[in-house]
């Protein structure tokens, strides 16, 4: 019996229903026509069509994980190596949201329309959605090569976003600026709640990834630290109501909500890890941060993921402890992180010029044009697949018939919401698991 391995997919149990939403010669040509994008040209006719594509990409990924089949888009962009792309477009996308967009808005502070520039933020979330599914599997980490370097400081800074983050309801008498900032403010928690599952995937990579990833993870970004923070705030919890499949659904405050089983295994992988002890020095400080994580862990928590058993035997540990020695530190040859650090010499600090040039265009009042770009994008966003991936209850557990968010990783059909309940069921299920 194998236990269940936690994915983050919004579909549950569609089966083969769902249609593909490209053929396997459009994915392989959506994919080798990629290229890295520039800043200068966010917003074009050009630019919107590019989106498009990303966008029926990550559909397409998202109905393969979702209904078992082949991940066509994985194997495809590991074959070209255009998952580099993917994290130059993220890096590339926050970089003009922070630098040319606030430019943007003191040219024009009032708006009439905030469509184009909301599609520009979105991108963001597509190309993190994308890179989520992908990076889940280990040939596409290894893709990644100094990239993850990256990757890693993006992920890192979206989820720090999450200790800040106030949830923004729509107003009565709502602007077009405030619209847009609130759609800002809440595709960045989006891409933070996601940003937690990328994280655990590098972590639990980094053995095929650069030894910087791992210095940074320990030492730059201080890890541990952060997702205690996190832990301590718990972000995606809003009074009975919990964030799941990019929605605020109803909780009985007691399941397992998914972004805190990504923390939870990502630290328990970090702080096991054999390469803990030799990048990572325990001070007073840490360890007091660190073992406030034991307050957290609640009979109800490890009875819903049981591998935190060890975590919590290490953390008892960690209290008994007098002193921590410091572990020496190794000698690395530090990575730049190349993809921020060239879109930054390419624009030369030129955010006021690059807000002159695309103002009339992302703020365009043009109705006909608008029109165009909202066709193209209509034709992109699949409603019809959204609807289904709008899951309004959870998967079931097979055994007791409670929501569940972990699932059988050999047959990956059966559903639970326990290790306890998936043992109690192994007797029935093995006769049907391969």
């Amino acid at each position: 019996m194998e236990f269940a391995k936690h994915r983050v997919v919004f579909n549950k149990g569609f089966g083969s229903t769902m249609e593909d939403v490209l053929l396997p010669n459009e994915i392989e040509l959506f994919v080798q026509t990629m290229e890295p994008q520039n800043i200068k040209d966010i917003g074009s006719e050009r630019w919107v069509d590019w989106h498009n594509r990303v966008q029926k990409l990550n559909q397409q990924a998202a109905v393969e994980a979702a209904c078992l089949k082949e991940e066509q888009v994985k194997e495809t962009l590991v074959a070209f190596g255009k998952v580099k792309c993917l994290v130059h477009e993220v890096i590339l996308i926050n970089i003009w949201k922070n630098k040319v967009l606030p430019n943007m808005l003191k040219l024009k502070p009032d708006p009439e329309s905030t469509f184009l520039a909301y599609s520009i933020l979105y991108h963001e979330g597509v190309c993190v959605s994308l890179l989520e599914l992908v990076v889940y599997h280990m040939n596409c980490c290894e893709t990644l090569d100094e990239a993850s370097v990256d990757l890693l400081d993006y992920v890192c800074g979206s989820i720090s976003q999450l200790l800040n983050f106030k949830h923004e309801e729509q107003g009565k008498q709502e602007s077009a600026k405030d619209e847009l900032f609130r759609q800002r403010s809440n595709l960045s928690f989006e891409i933070g709640i996601r940003s937690l599952s990328i994280l655990r995937y590098l972590a639990e990579h980094f053995d095929r990834l650069p030894i910087t990833v791992c210095s940074h993870i320990y030492t730059i970004h201080d890890v541990p630290i952060l997702l205690t923070e996190i832990l301590r705030i718990r972000p995606w919890v809003k009074g009975c109501k919990q964030f799941a499949g990019g929605k605020w659904k109803n909780w009985d405050q007691e399941q397992l909500v998914q972004a805190e089983a990504q923390v939870w295994l990502t630290l328990r992988f970090i702080l096991l890890d054999s390469e803990c002890s030799h990048y990572y020095s325990i001070t007073q400080s840490r360890r007091t941060q660190l073992c406030m994580l034991l307050h957290l862990m609640v009979p109800s928590l490890l009875d819903q993921l049981a591998p935190l058993v060890d975590l919590k035997y290490w953390l008892c540990k960690l209290t008994s402890l007098q002193e921590y020695a410091a572990p020496p530190k190794p000698l690395l040859v530090e990575t730049i992180m190349e993809i921020k650090e060239n879109i930054l010499a390419e624009c030369k600090s030129s955010w006021k010029k690059i807000a002159k040039q695309q103002v009339g265009i992302v703020f365009s009042q043009n109705r006909e044009l608008l029109q165009e770009v909202a066709k193209k994008l209509t034709d992109a966003y699949n409603t019809d697949l959204l609807e289904q991936f709008d899951v309004k209850d959870a998967a079931s557990c097979k055994q007791c018939g409670n929501s569940a968010i972990q699932r059988c990783s050999r047959c990956k059909t059966a559903w639970y919401c326990s290790r306890a309940c998936q043992v109690a069921d192994w007797p029935k299920h093995k006769e049907n698991c391969p």
